[in-house]
């Protein structure tokens, strides 16, 4: 039945990855490999402010004219490996990241070096983000409940934005996520969640969760207060790194 989840019970949604231990580790340097542990730190934030933004006019355009080899890593993970699956023509995320790299900063860019593109490229991303990133009360705000309910290419970027709001300051902050498709959105790995926004405030809710059946079992709760309770292990916890603890396996 939908009440015989209980928390921690559902898949944790970390990607099974080292990567995620590395964000404290990053901060302070970290020792002879604090080069390669900032680079993957710098990339796994970089894909989450990309994969947010997919489905933006402007962001597509200057992926399709200047980072095509992105478009095939910022996108929703495949669940059963927690890594964008291969493109169309079989390019895997290293392949396709590899290939990134060596295209701009040439086979001799060091670890350096591709930080400093990766820090000028988000940086570049701030422009298209910040109309998604506006209050719902501001001024000019684009509405969540419009988006939800006409789609279209900006609906994307403002719900994972708004989600994303809802997980600022908390333990949760710098979750990856994504639109999986209309009104479904993938949060972190292994998560993928149904979403709406409220008929009276236009809050923005999780309405429900798929299981691995694809069987939605309703919440209609924020994001937070979902996490809080179905969710496993935040990005910035260092232990667990493969949900061991989460009980789904």
């Amino acid at each position: 039945s939908s009440s015989g989840f209980k928390a921690g019970c559902l898949p944790p949604y970390e990607q099974p990855s080292p990567h995620v231990s590395h964000f404290a580790m990053a901060e302070g340097g970290g020792g002879a490999d604090g080069g390669e542990d900032k680079e993957e730190v710098a990339w796994d934030s970089l894909m989450v402010k990309l994969v947010a933004l997919r489905g933006d006019p402007e962001l597509e355009a200057l992926l399709t004219e200047k980072h095509k080899e992105l478009s095939s890593c910022a996108v929703p993970l495949d669940a059963s490996t927690g890594l964008p699956p291969p493109a169309s023509d079989g390019t895997t995320l290293d392949e396709a990241r590899e290939a990134w790299f060596l295209r701009k900063v040439g086979q001799q860019g060091d670890s350096r070096e591709r930080r400093k593109l990766m820090k000028m490229l988000a940086k570049a991303l701030r422009k298209f983000a910040e109309k998604y990133e506006k209050p719902p009360n501001a001024e000019g705000a684009l509405s969540a409940m419009e988006a939800l309910k006409e789609g279209g290419p900006t609906e994307g970027p403002l719900i994972c934005h708004r989600l994303e709001a809802g997980l600022a300051g908390t333990r949760f902050e710098g979750l990856r996520i994504a639109k999986k498709k209309d009104g479904v959105y993938q949060l972190g790995a292994k998560l993928l969640v149904a979403v709406q926004a409220d008929l009276e405030g236009g809050a923005l809710l999780v309405h429900g969760y798929f299981d691995d059946s694809g069987v939605l079992h309703p919440v209609r709760v924020p994001v937070l207060a979902f996490l809080e309770e179905h969710g496993a292990k935040p990005p910035s916890d260092d232990c667990d790194l493969f949900g061991g603890g989460g009980g789904g396996g």
